[in-house]
């Protein structure tokens, strides 16, 4: 039966390119005269295919790296124009001709292919990416296990829970339904946001990165995680050496390393010119089989979310945002499409090449929940796609030189809530004004897609290759691009404008949004300003702010109490863990004590902290941001992350608070499994 239904699915897509090719009669440099003849075009793709790899593997990938695109372009654009000369009917008068024919056939085979859920990428890793993988690594076969880590940016437990029972994960459910994985659920630190917890998870140390961006009042300056500088130098400073991929390891589409001996698509080392990449024969991707589904899978995730976004705006009782817009398809297509198919890509070799740690991140998830809910068609889509990419690597692993303990996990999870201003029509920045003098400069921090990190990473690395590629995209980019840094989004340009008001303004309030926290910081102080101060000088504020409806609690410093956490009608005294009249954390993690009091010793600790309401009933929670589910503060799912991991590997039922528990437990298994691979 199973074989019966493979033979209709790729009888499906032979009648797919048959009419493909007819519709390409009308492309200039290509004459199809009957159906007889497109049908030998079909197969002469096919043969052209296999003539291609066969040529390339075995003569042509011990070029220099620099001449694999004009090589591989050449190569397969020759053989399909002689290839198809020879059928009657069919004229290809030239080589560009050939070429487009490869990628549009390539492009549609791979459309169809995911919609009937074929194998087909496992048929090029067979074909393709092993062979290669073995005639130039020649990995040393092992029995000492490797480590893949595949972290799902944004999925909370509980959703993850709701995608596998709802059939969008069957790989991932699998596991625990053979009792080879077991799950666990643990909570983030504050601050749940990726700048905080991978640096904890890769270093075992995130201190003093209280939000994902903040104000620096030693330097004067705002930092944000995913500002390449600033994510270099949170590196340089947070790391011991001794990171989760140190020894050995890759990093992959990763915010930080972990000290990992190979980098890639990773944006604390962008800046890193001397940086190991990983090998030379990752060029071979540059042809134009994997060109062709690339496109063609970009370009349909533009038209797929241009039509969801259309049917979301018909329809009633949603919470819709106005940033999910006709650009917004293009950074949806660019994260959870394209780069998550380079990077398994990127892994697969890896894999095959027999590395003993590797991390990568699959970061669709978390964007396109910001836009559209994390319960929303569009995100139980994006998580079908990253489990068949998982299914993917999965696979691989059973042809790797040593066994593969296979983890995913998160680094937080998502709340839901909508914007802050969705219930009385103002801002966070608008409150605020309301309640201080009309002489008081307030400085408002832009919204940011984190989309775009990933982004301009993945184009800053791509055009410092010495190919001709690399040209044409450095060329492409020159505009966005400064000191060798793609900087693409419109949130650049208002950081520049924010900046330059920093200067101007001395005396001014900064005020950030992050989520369901929003950071209130006095420009000027050289340490944390007390309640007092912020009473004498803005003695509306914080009173203005708790009144709002939506306000959950504020945290301060007192030079009388120590740290306090106002409510609307009550004070909790964090020093001396008591509260008086209604606790402000109740409805919070019984952990929130611990975790506040974590995030007030930071020395960059703003000097007010609000957070916002949460709904105990409906774990519903509003964020700062001009979106639909958001993380970043304390409350509801943002905070419950999860750990999916082999049966094999101890975990003695501990709770695991706070991202640094996370590298301490991955780490321990790492050093327990390959001590001989460790270094002193």
């Amino acid at each position: 039966m199973q074989k019966k239904n493979q033979f209709i699915q790729y009888l499906s897509i032979l009648i797919v390119q048959l009419i493909t090719l007819l519709l390409l009669r009308r492309v200039s440099g290509l004459q199809i005269q009957s159906l007889t003849a497109a049908a030998g075009m079909a197969v002469v793709y096919l043969l052209a295919l296999v003539i291609f790899w066969w040529l390339f593997i075995n003569f042509f990938a011990y070029l220099p790296a620099w001449l694999y695109p004009t090589v591989t372009f050449i190569l397969s654009g020759s053989l399909m124009m002689v290839l198809g000369n020879f059928i009657p009917g069919i004229i290809i008068t030239d080589i560009r001709t050939a070429i487009r024919i490869i990628m549009i056939l390539t492009g549609m085979s791979g459309i169809l292919a995911g919609v009937l859920s074929l194998n087909i990428d496992q048929q090029y890793d067979k074909l393709v990416t092993r062979k290669m993988v073995a005639r130039h690594e020649k990995p040393l076969q092992t029995d000492v296990p490797g480590f893949l880590f595949l972290e799902i940016d944004g999925l909370g437990e509980k959703m993850f829970r709701k995608a596998m029972q709802a059939g969008r994960m069957p790989t991932l459910k699998r596991w625990l339904d053979e009792n080879t994985h077991k799950l666990i659920p643990w909570e983030t630190d504050f601050t749940s946001q990726t700048g905080a917890m991978q640096s904890g998870i890769m270093f075992g140390n995130n201190t003093d990165i209280p939000a994902y961006r903040w104000w620096d009042r030693q330097n004067k300056r705002t930092i944000r995680s995913g500002y390449f500088p600033d994510a270099a130098a949170l590196e340089d400073r947070l790391s011991n050496g001794q990171g989760l991929l140190a020894n050995g390891g890759t990093s992959r589409a990763n915010m930080f390393s972990g000290d990992a001996a190979e980098s890639m698509l990773t944006i604390s080392t962008v800046l890193n010119r001397d940086r190991e990449t990983g090998p030379g024969f990752y060029s071979y991707l540059v042809n134009p089989f994997v060109f062709g589904k690339l496109i063609t899978t970009f370009l349909t995730g533009v038209l797929k979310e241009w039509g969801q976004a259309l049917l979301q705006w018909l329809r009633k009782g949603e919470i819709k945002v106005k940033s999910r817009n006709i650009l917004y398809a293009f950074i949806r297509a660019a994260d959870s499409r394209l780069l998550s198919y380079l990077t398994t890509l990127l892994v697969s070799n890896d894999i095959l090449r027999g590395i003993p740690a590797i991390y990568t991140t699959y970061s669709g998830f978390d964007n396109v929940g910001h836009f559209t809910g994390t319960e929303s068609r569009e995100s139980m889509e994006t998580l079908a796609e990253i489990d068949r990419e998982f299914a993917r690597l999965e696979h691989l692993t059973q042809h790797a030189p040593r066994p593969y303990h296979i983890i995913v996990l998160s680094d937080h999870g998502q709340s839901t809530g909508g914007p802050f201003k969705r219930s009385t029509g103002i801002s966070f920045e608008q409150l605020v004004r309301s309640a201080v003098s009309g002489d008081s400069q307030i400085i408002e921090t832009a919204d940011i897609n984190e989309a775009w990190d990933h982004i301009n990473t993945l184009l800053s690395d791509s055009i410092q290759a010495d190919s001709r590629l690399a040209r044409v995209l450095r060329t492409m980019v020159r505009s966005k691009t400064h000191d060798g840094l793609v900087e693409m989004g419109n949130k650049h340009a208002k950081e520049k404008d924010f900046n330059a008001e920093q200067e101007k303004d001395a005396d001014a309030l900064i005020v950030y949004g992050s989520g369901s926290a929003g950071l209130i910081y006095l420009k000027e102080a050289a340490e944390r300003v007390t309640y007092e101060t912020i009473q004498d000088h803005y003695p509306d504020l914080l009173i203005t702010i708790l009144q709002h409806p939506d306000v959950g609690f504020v945290l301060v410093r007192s030079s009388e109490n120590g740290d306090m956490v106002l409510g609307k009608e009550g004070i909790y005294f964090l020093d001396h863990d008591n509260f008086e009249g209604f606790n402000p954390l109740a409805d919070y993690s019984p952990h929130a004590v611990q975790l506040l009091k974590r995030e007030s010793s930071f020395p960059n600790c703003p000097d007010i902290i609000v957070n916002t309401r949460l709904d105990p009933q409906t774990g519903c929670i509003r964020g700062f941001e001009n979106q639909v589910s958001h993380h970043g503060g304390l409350g509801g799912e943002q905070s419950r992350p999860f750990i999916l991991f082999p049966n094999s590997l101890p975990y003695d039922g501990s709770p695991l608070l706070g991202a640094e528990s996370i590298y301490h437990l991955l780490n321990g298994w790492r050093r327990q499994v390959q001590v001989g691979e460790f270094s002193s």
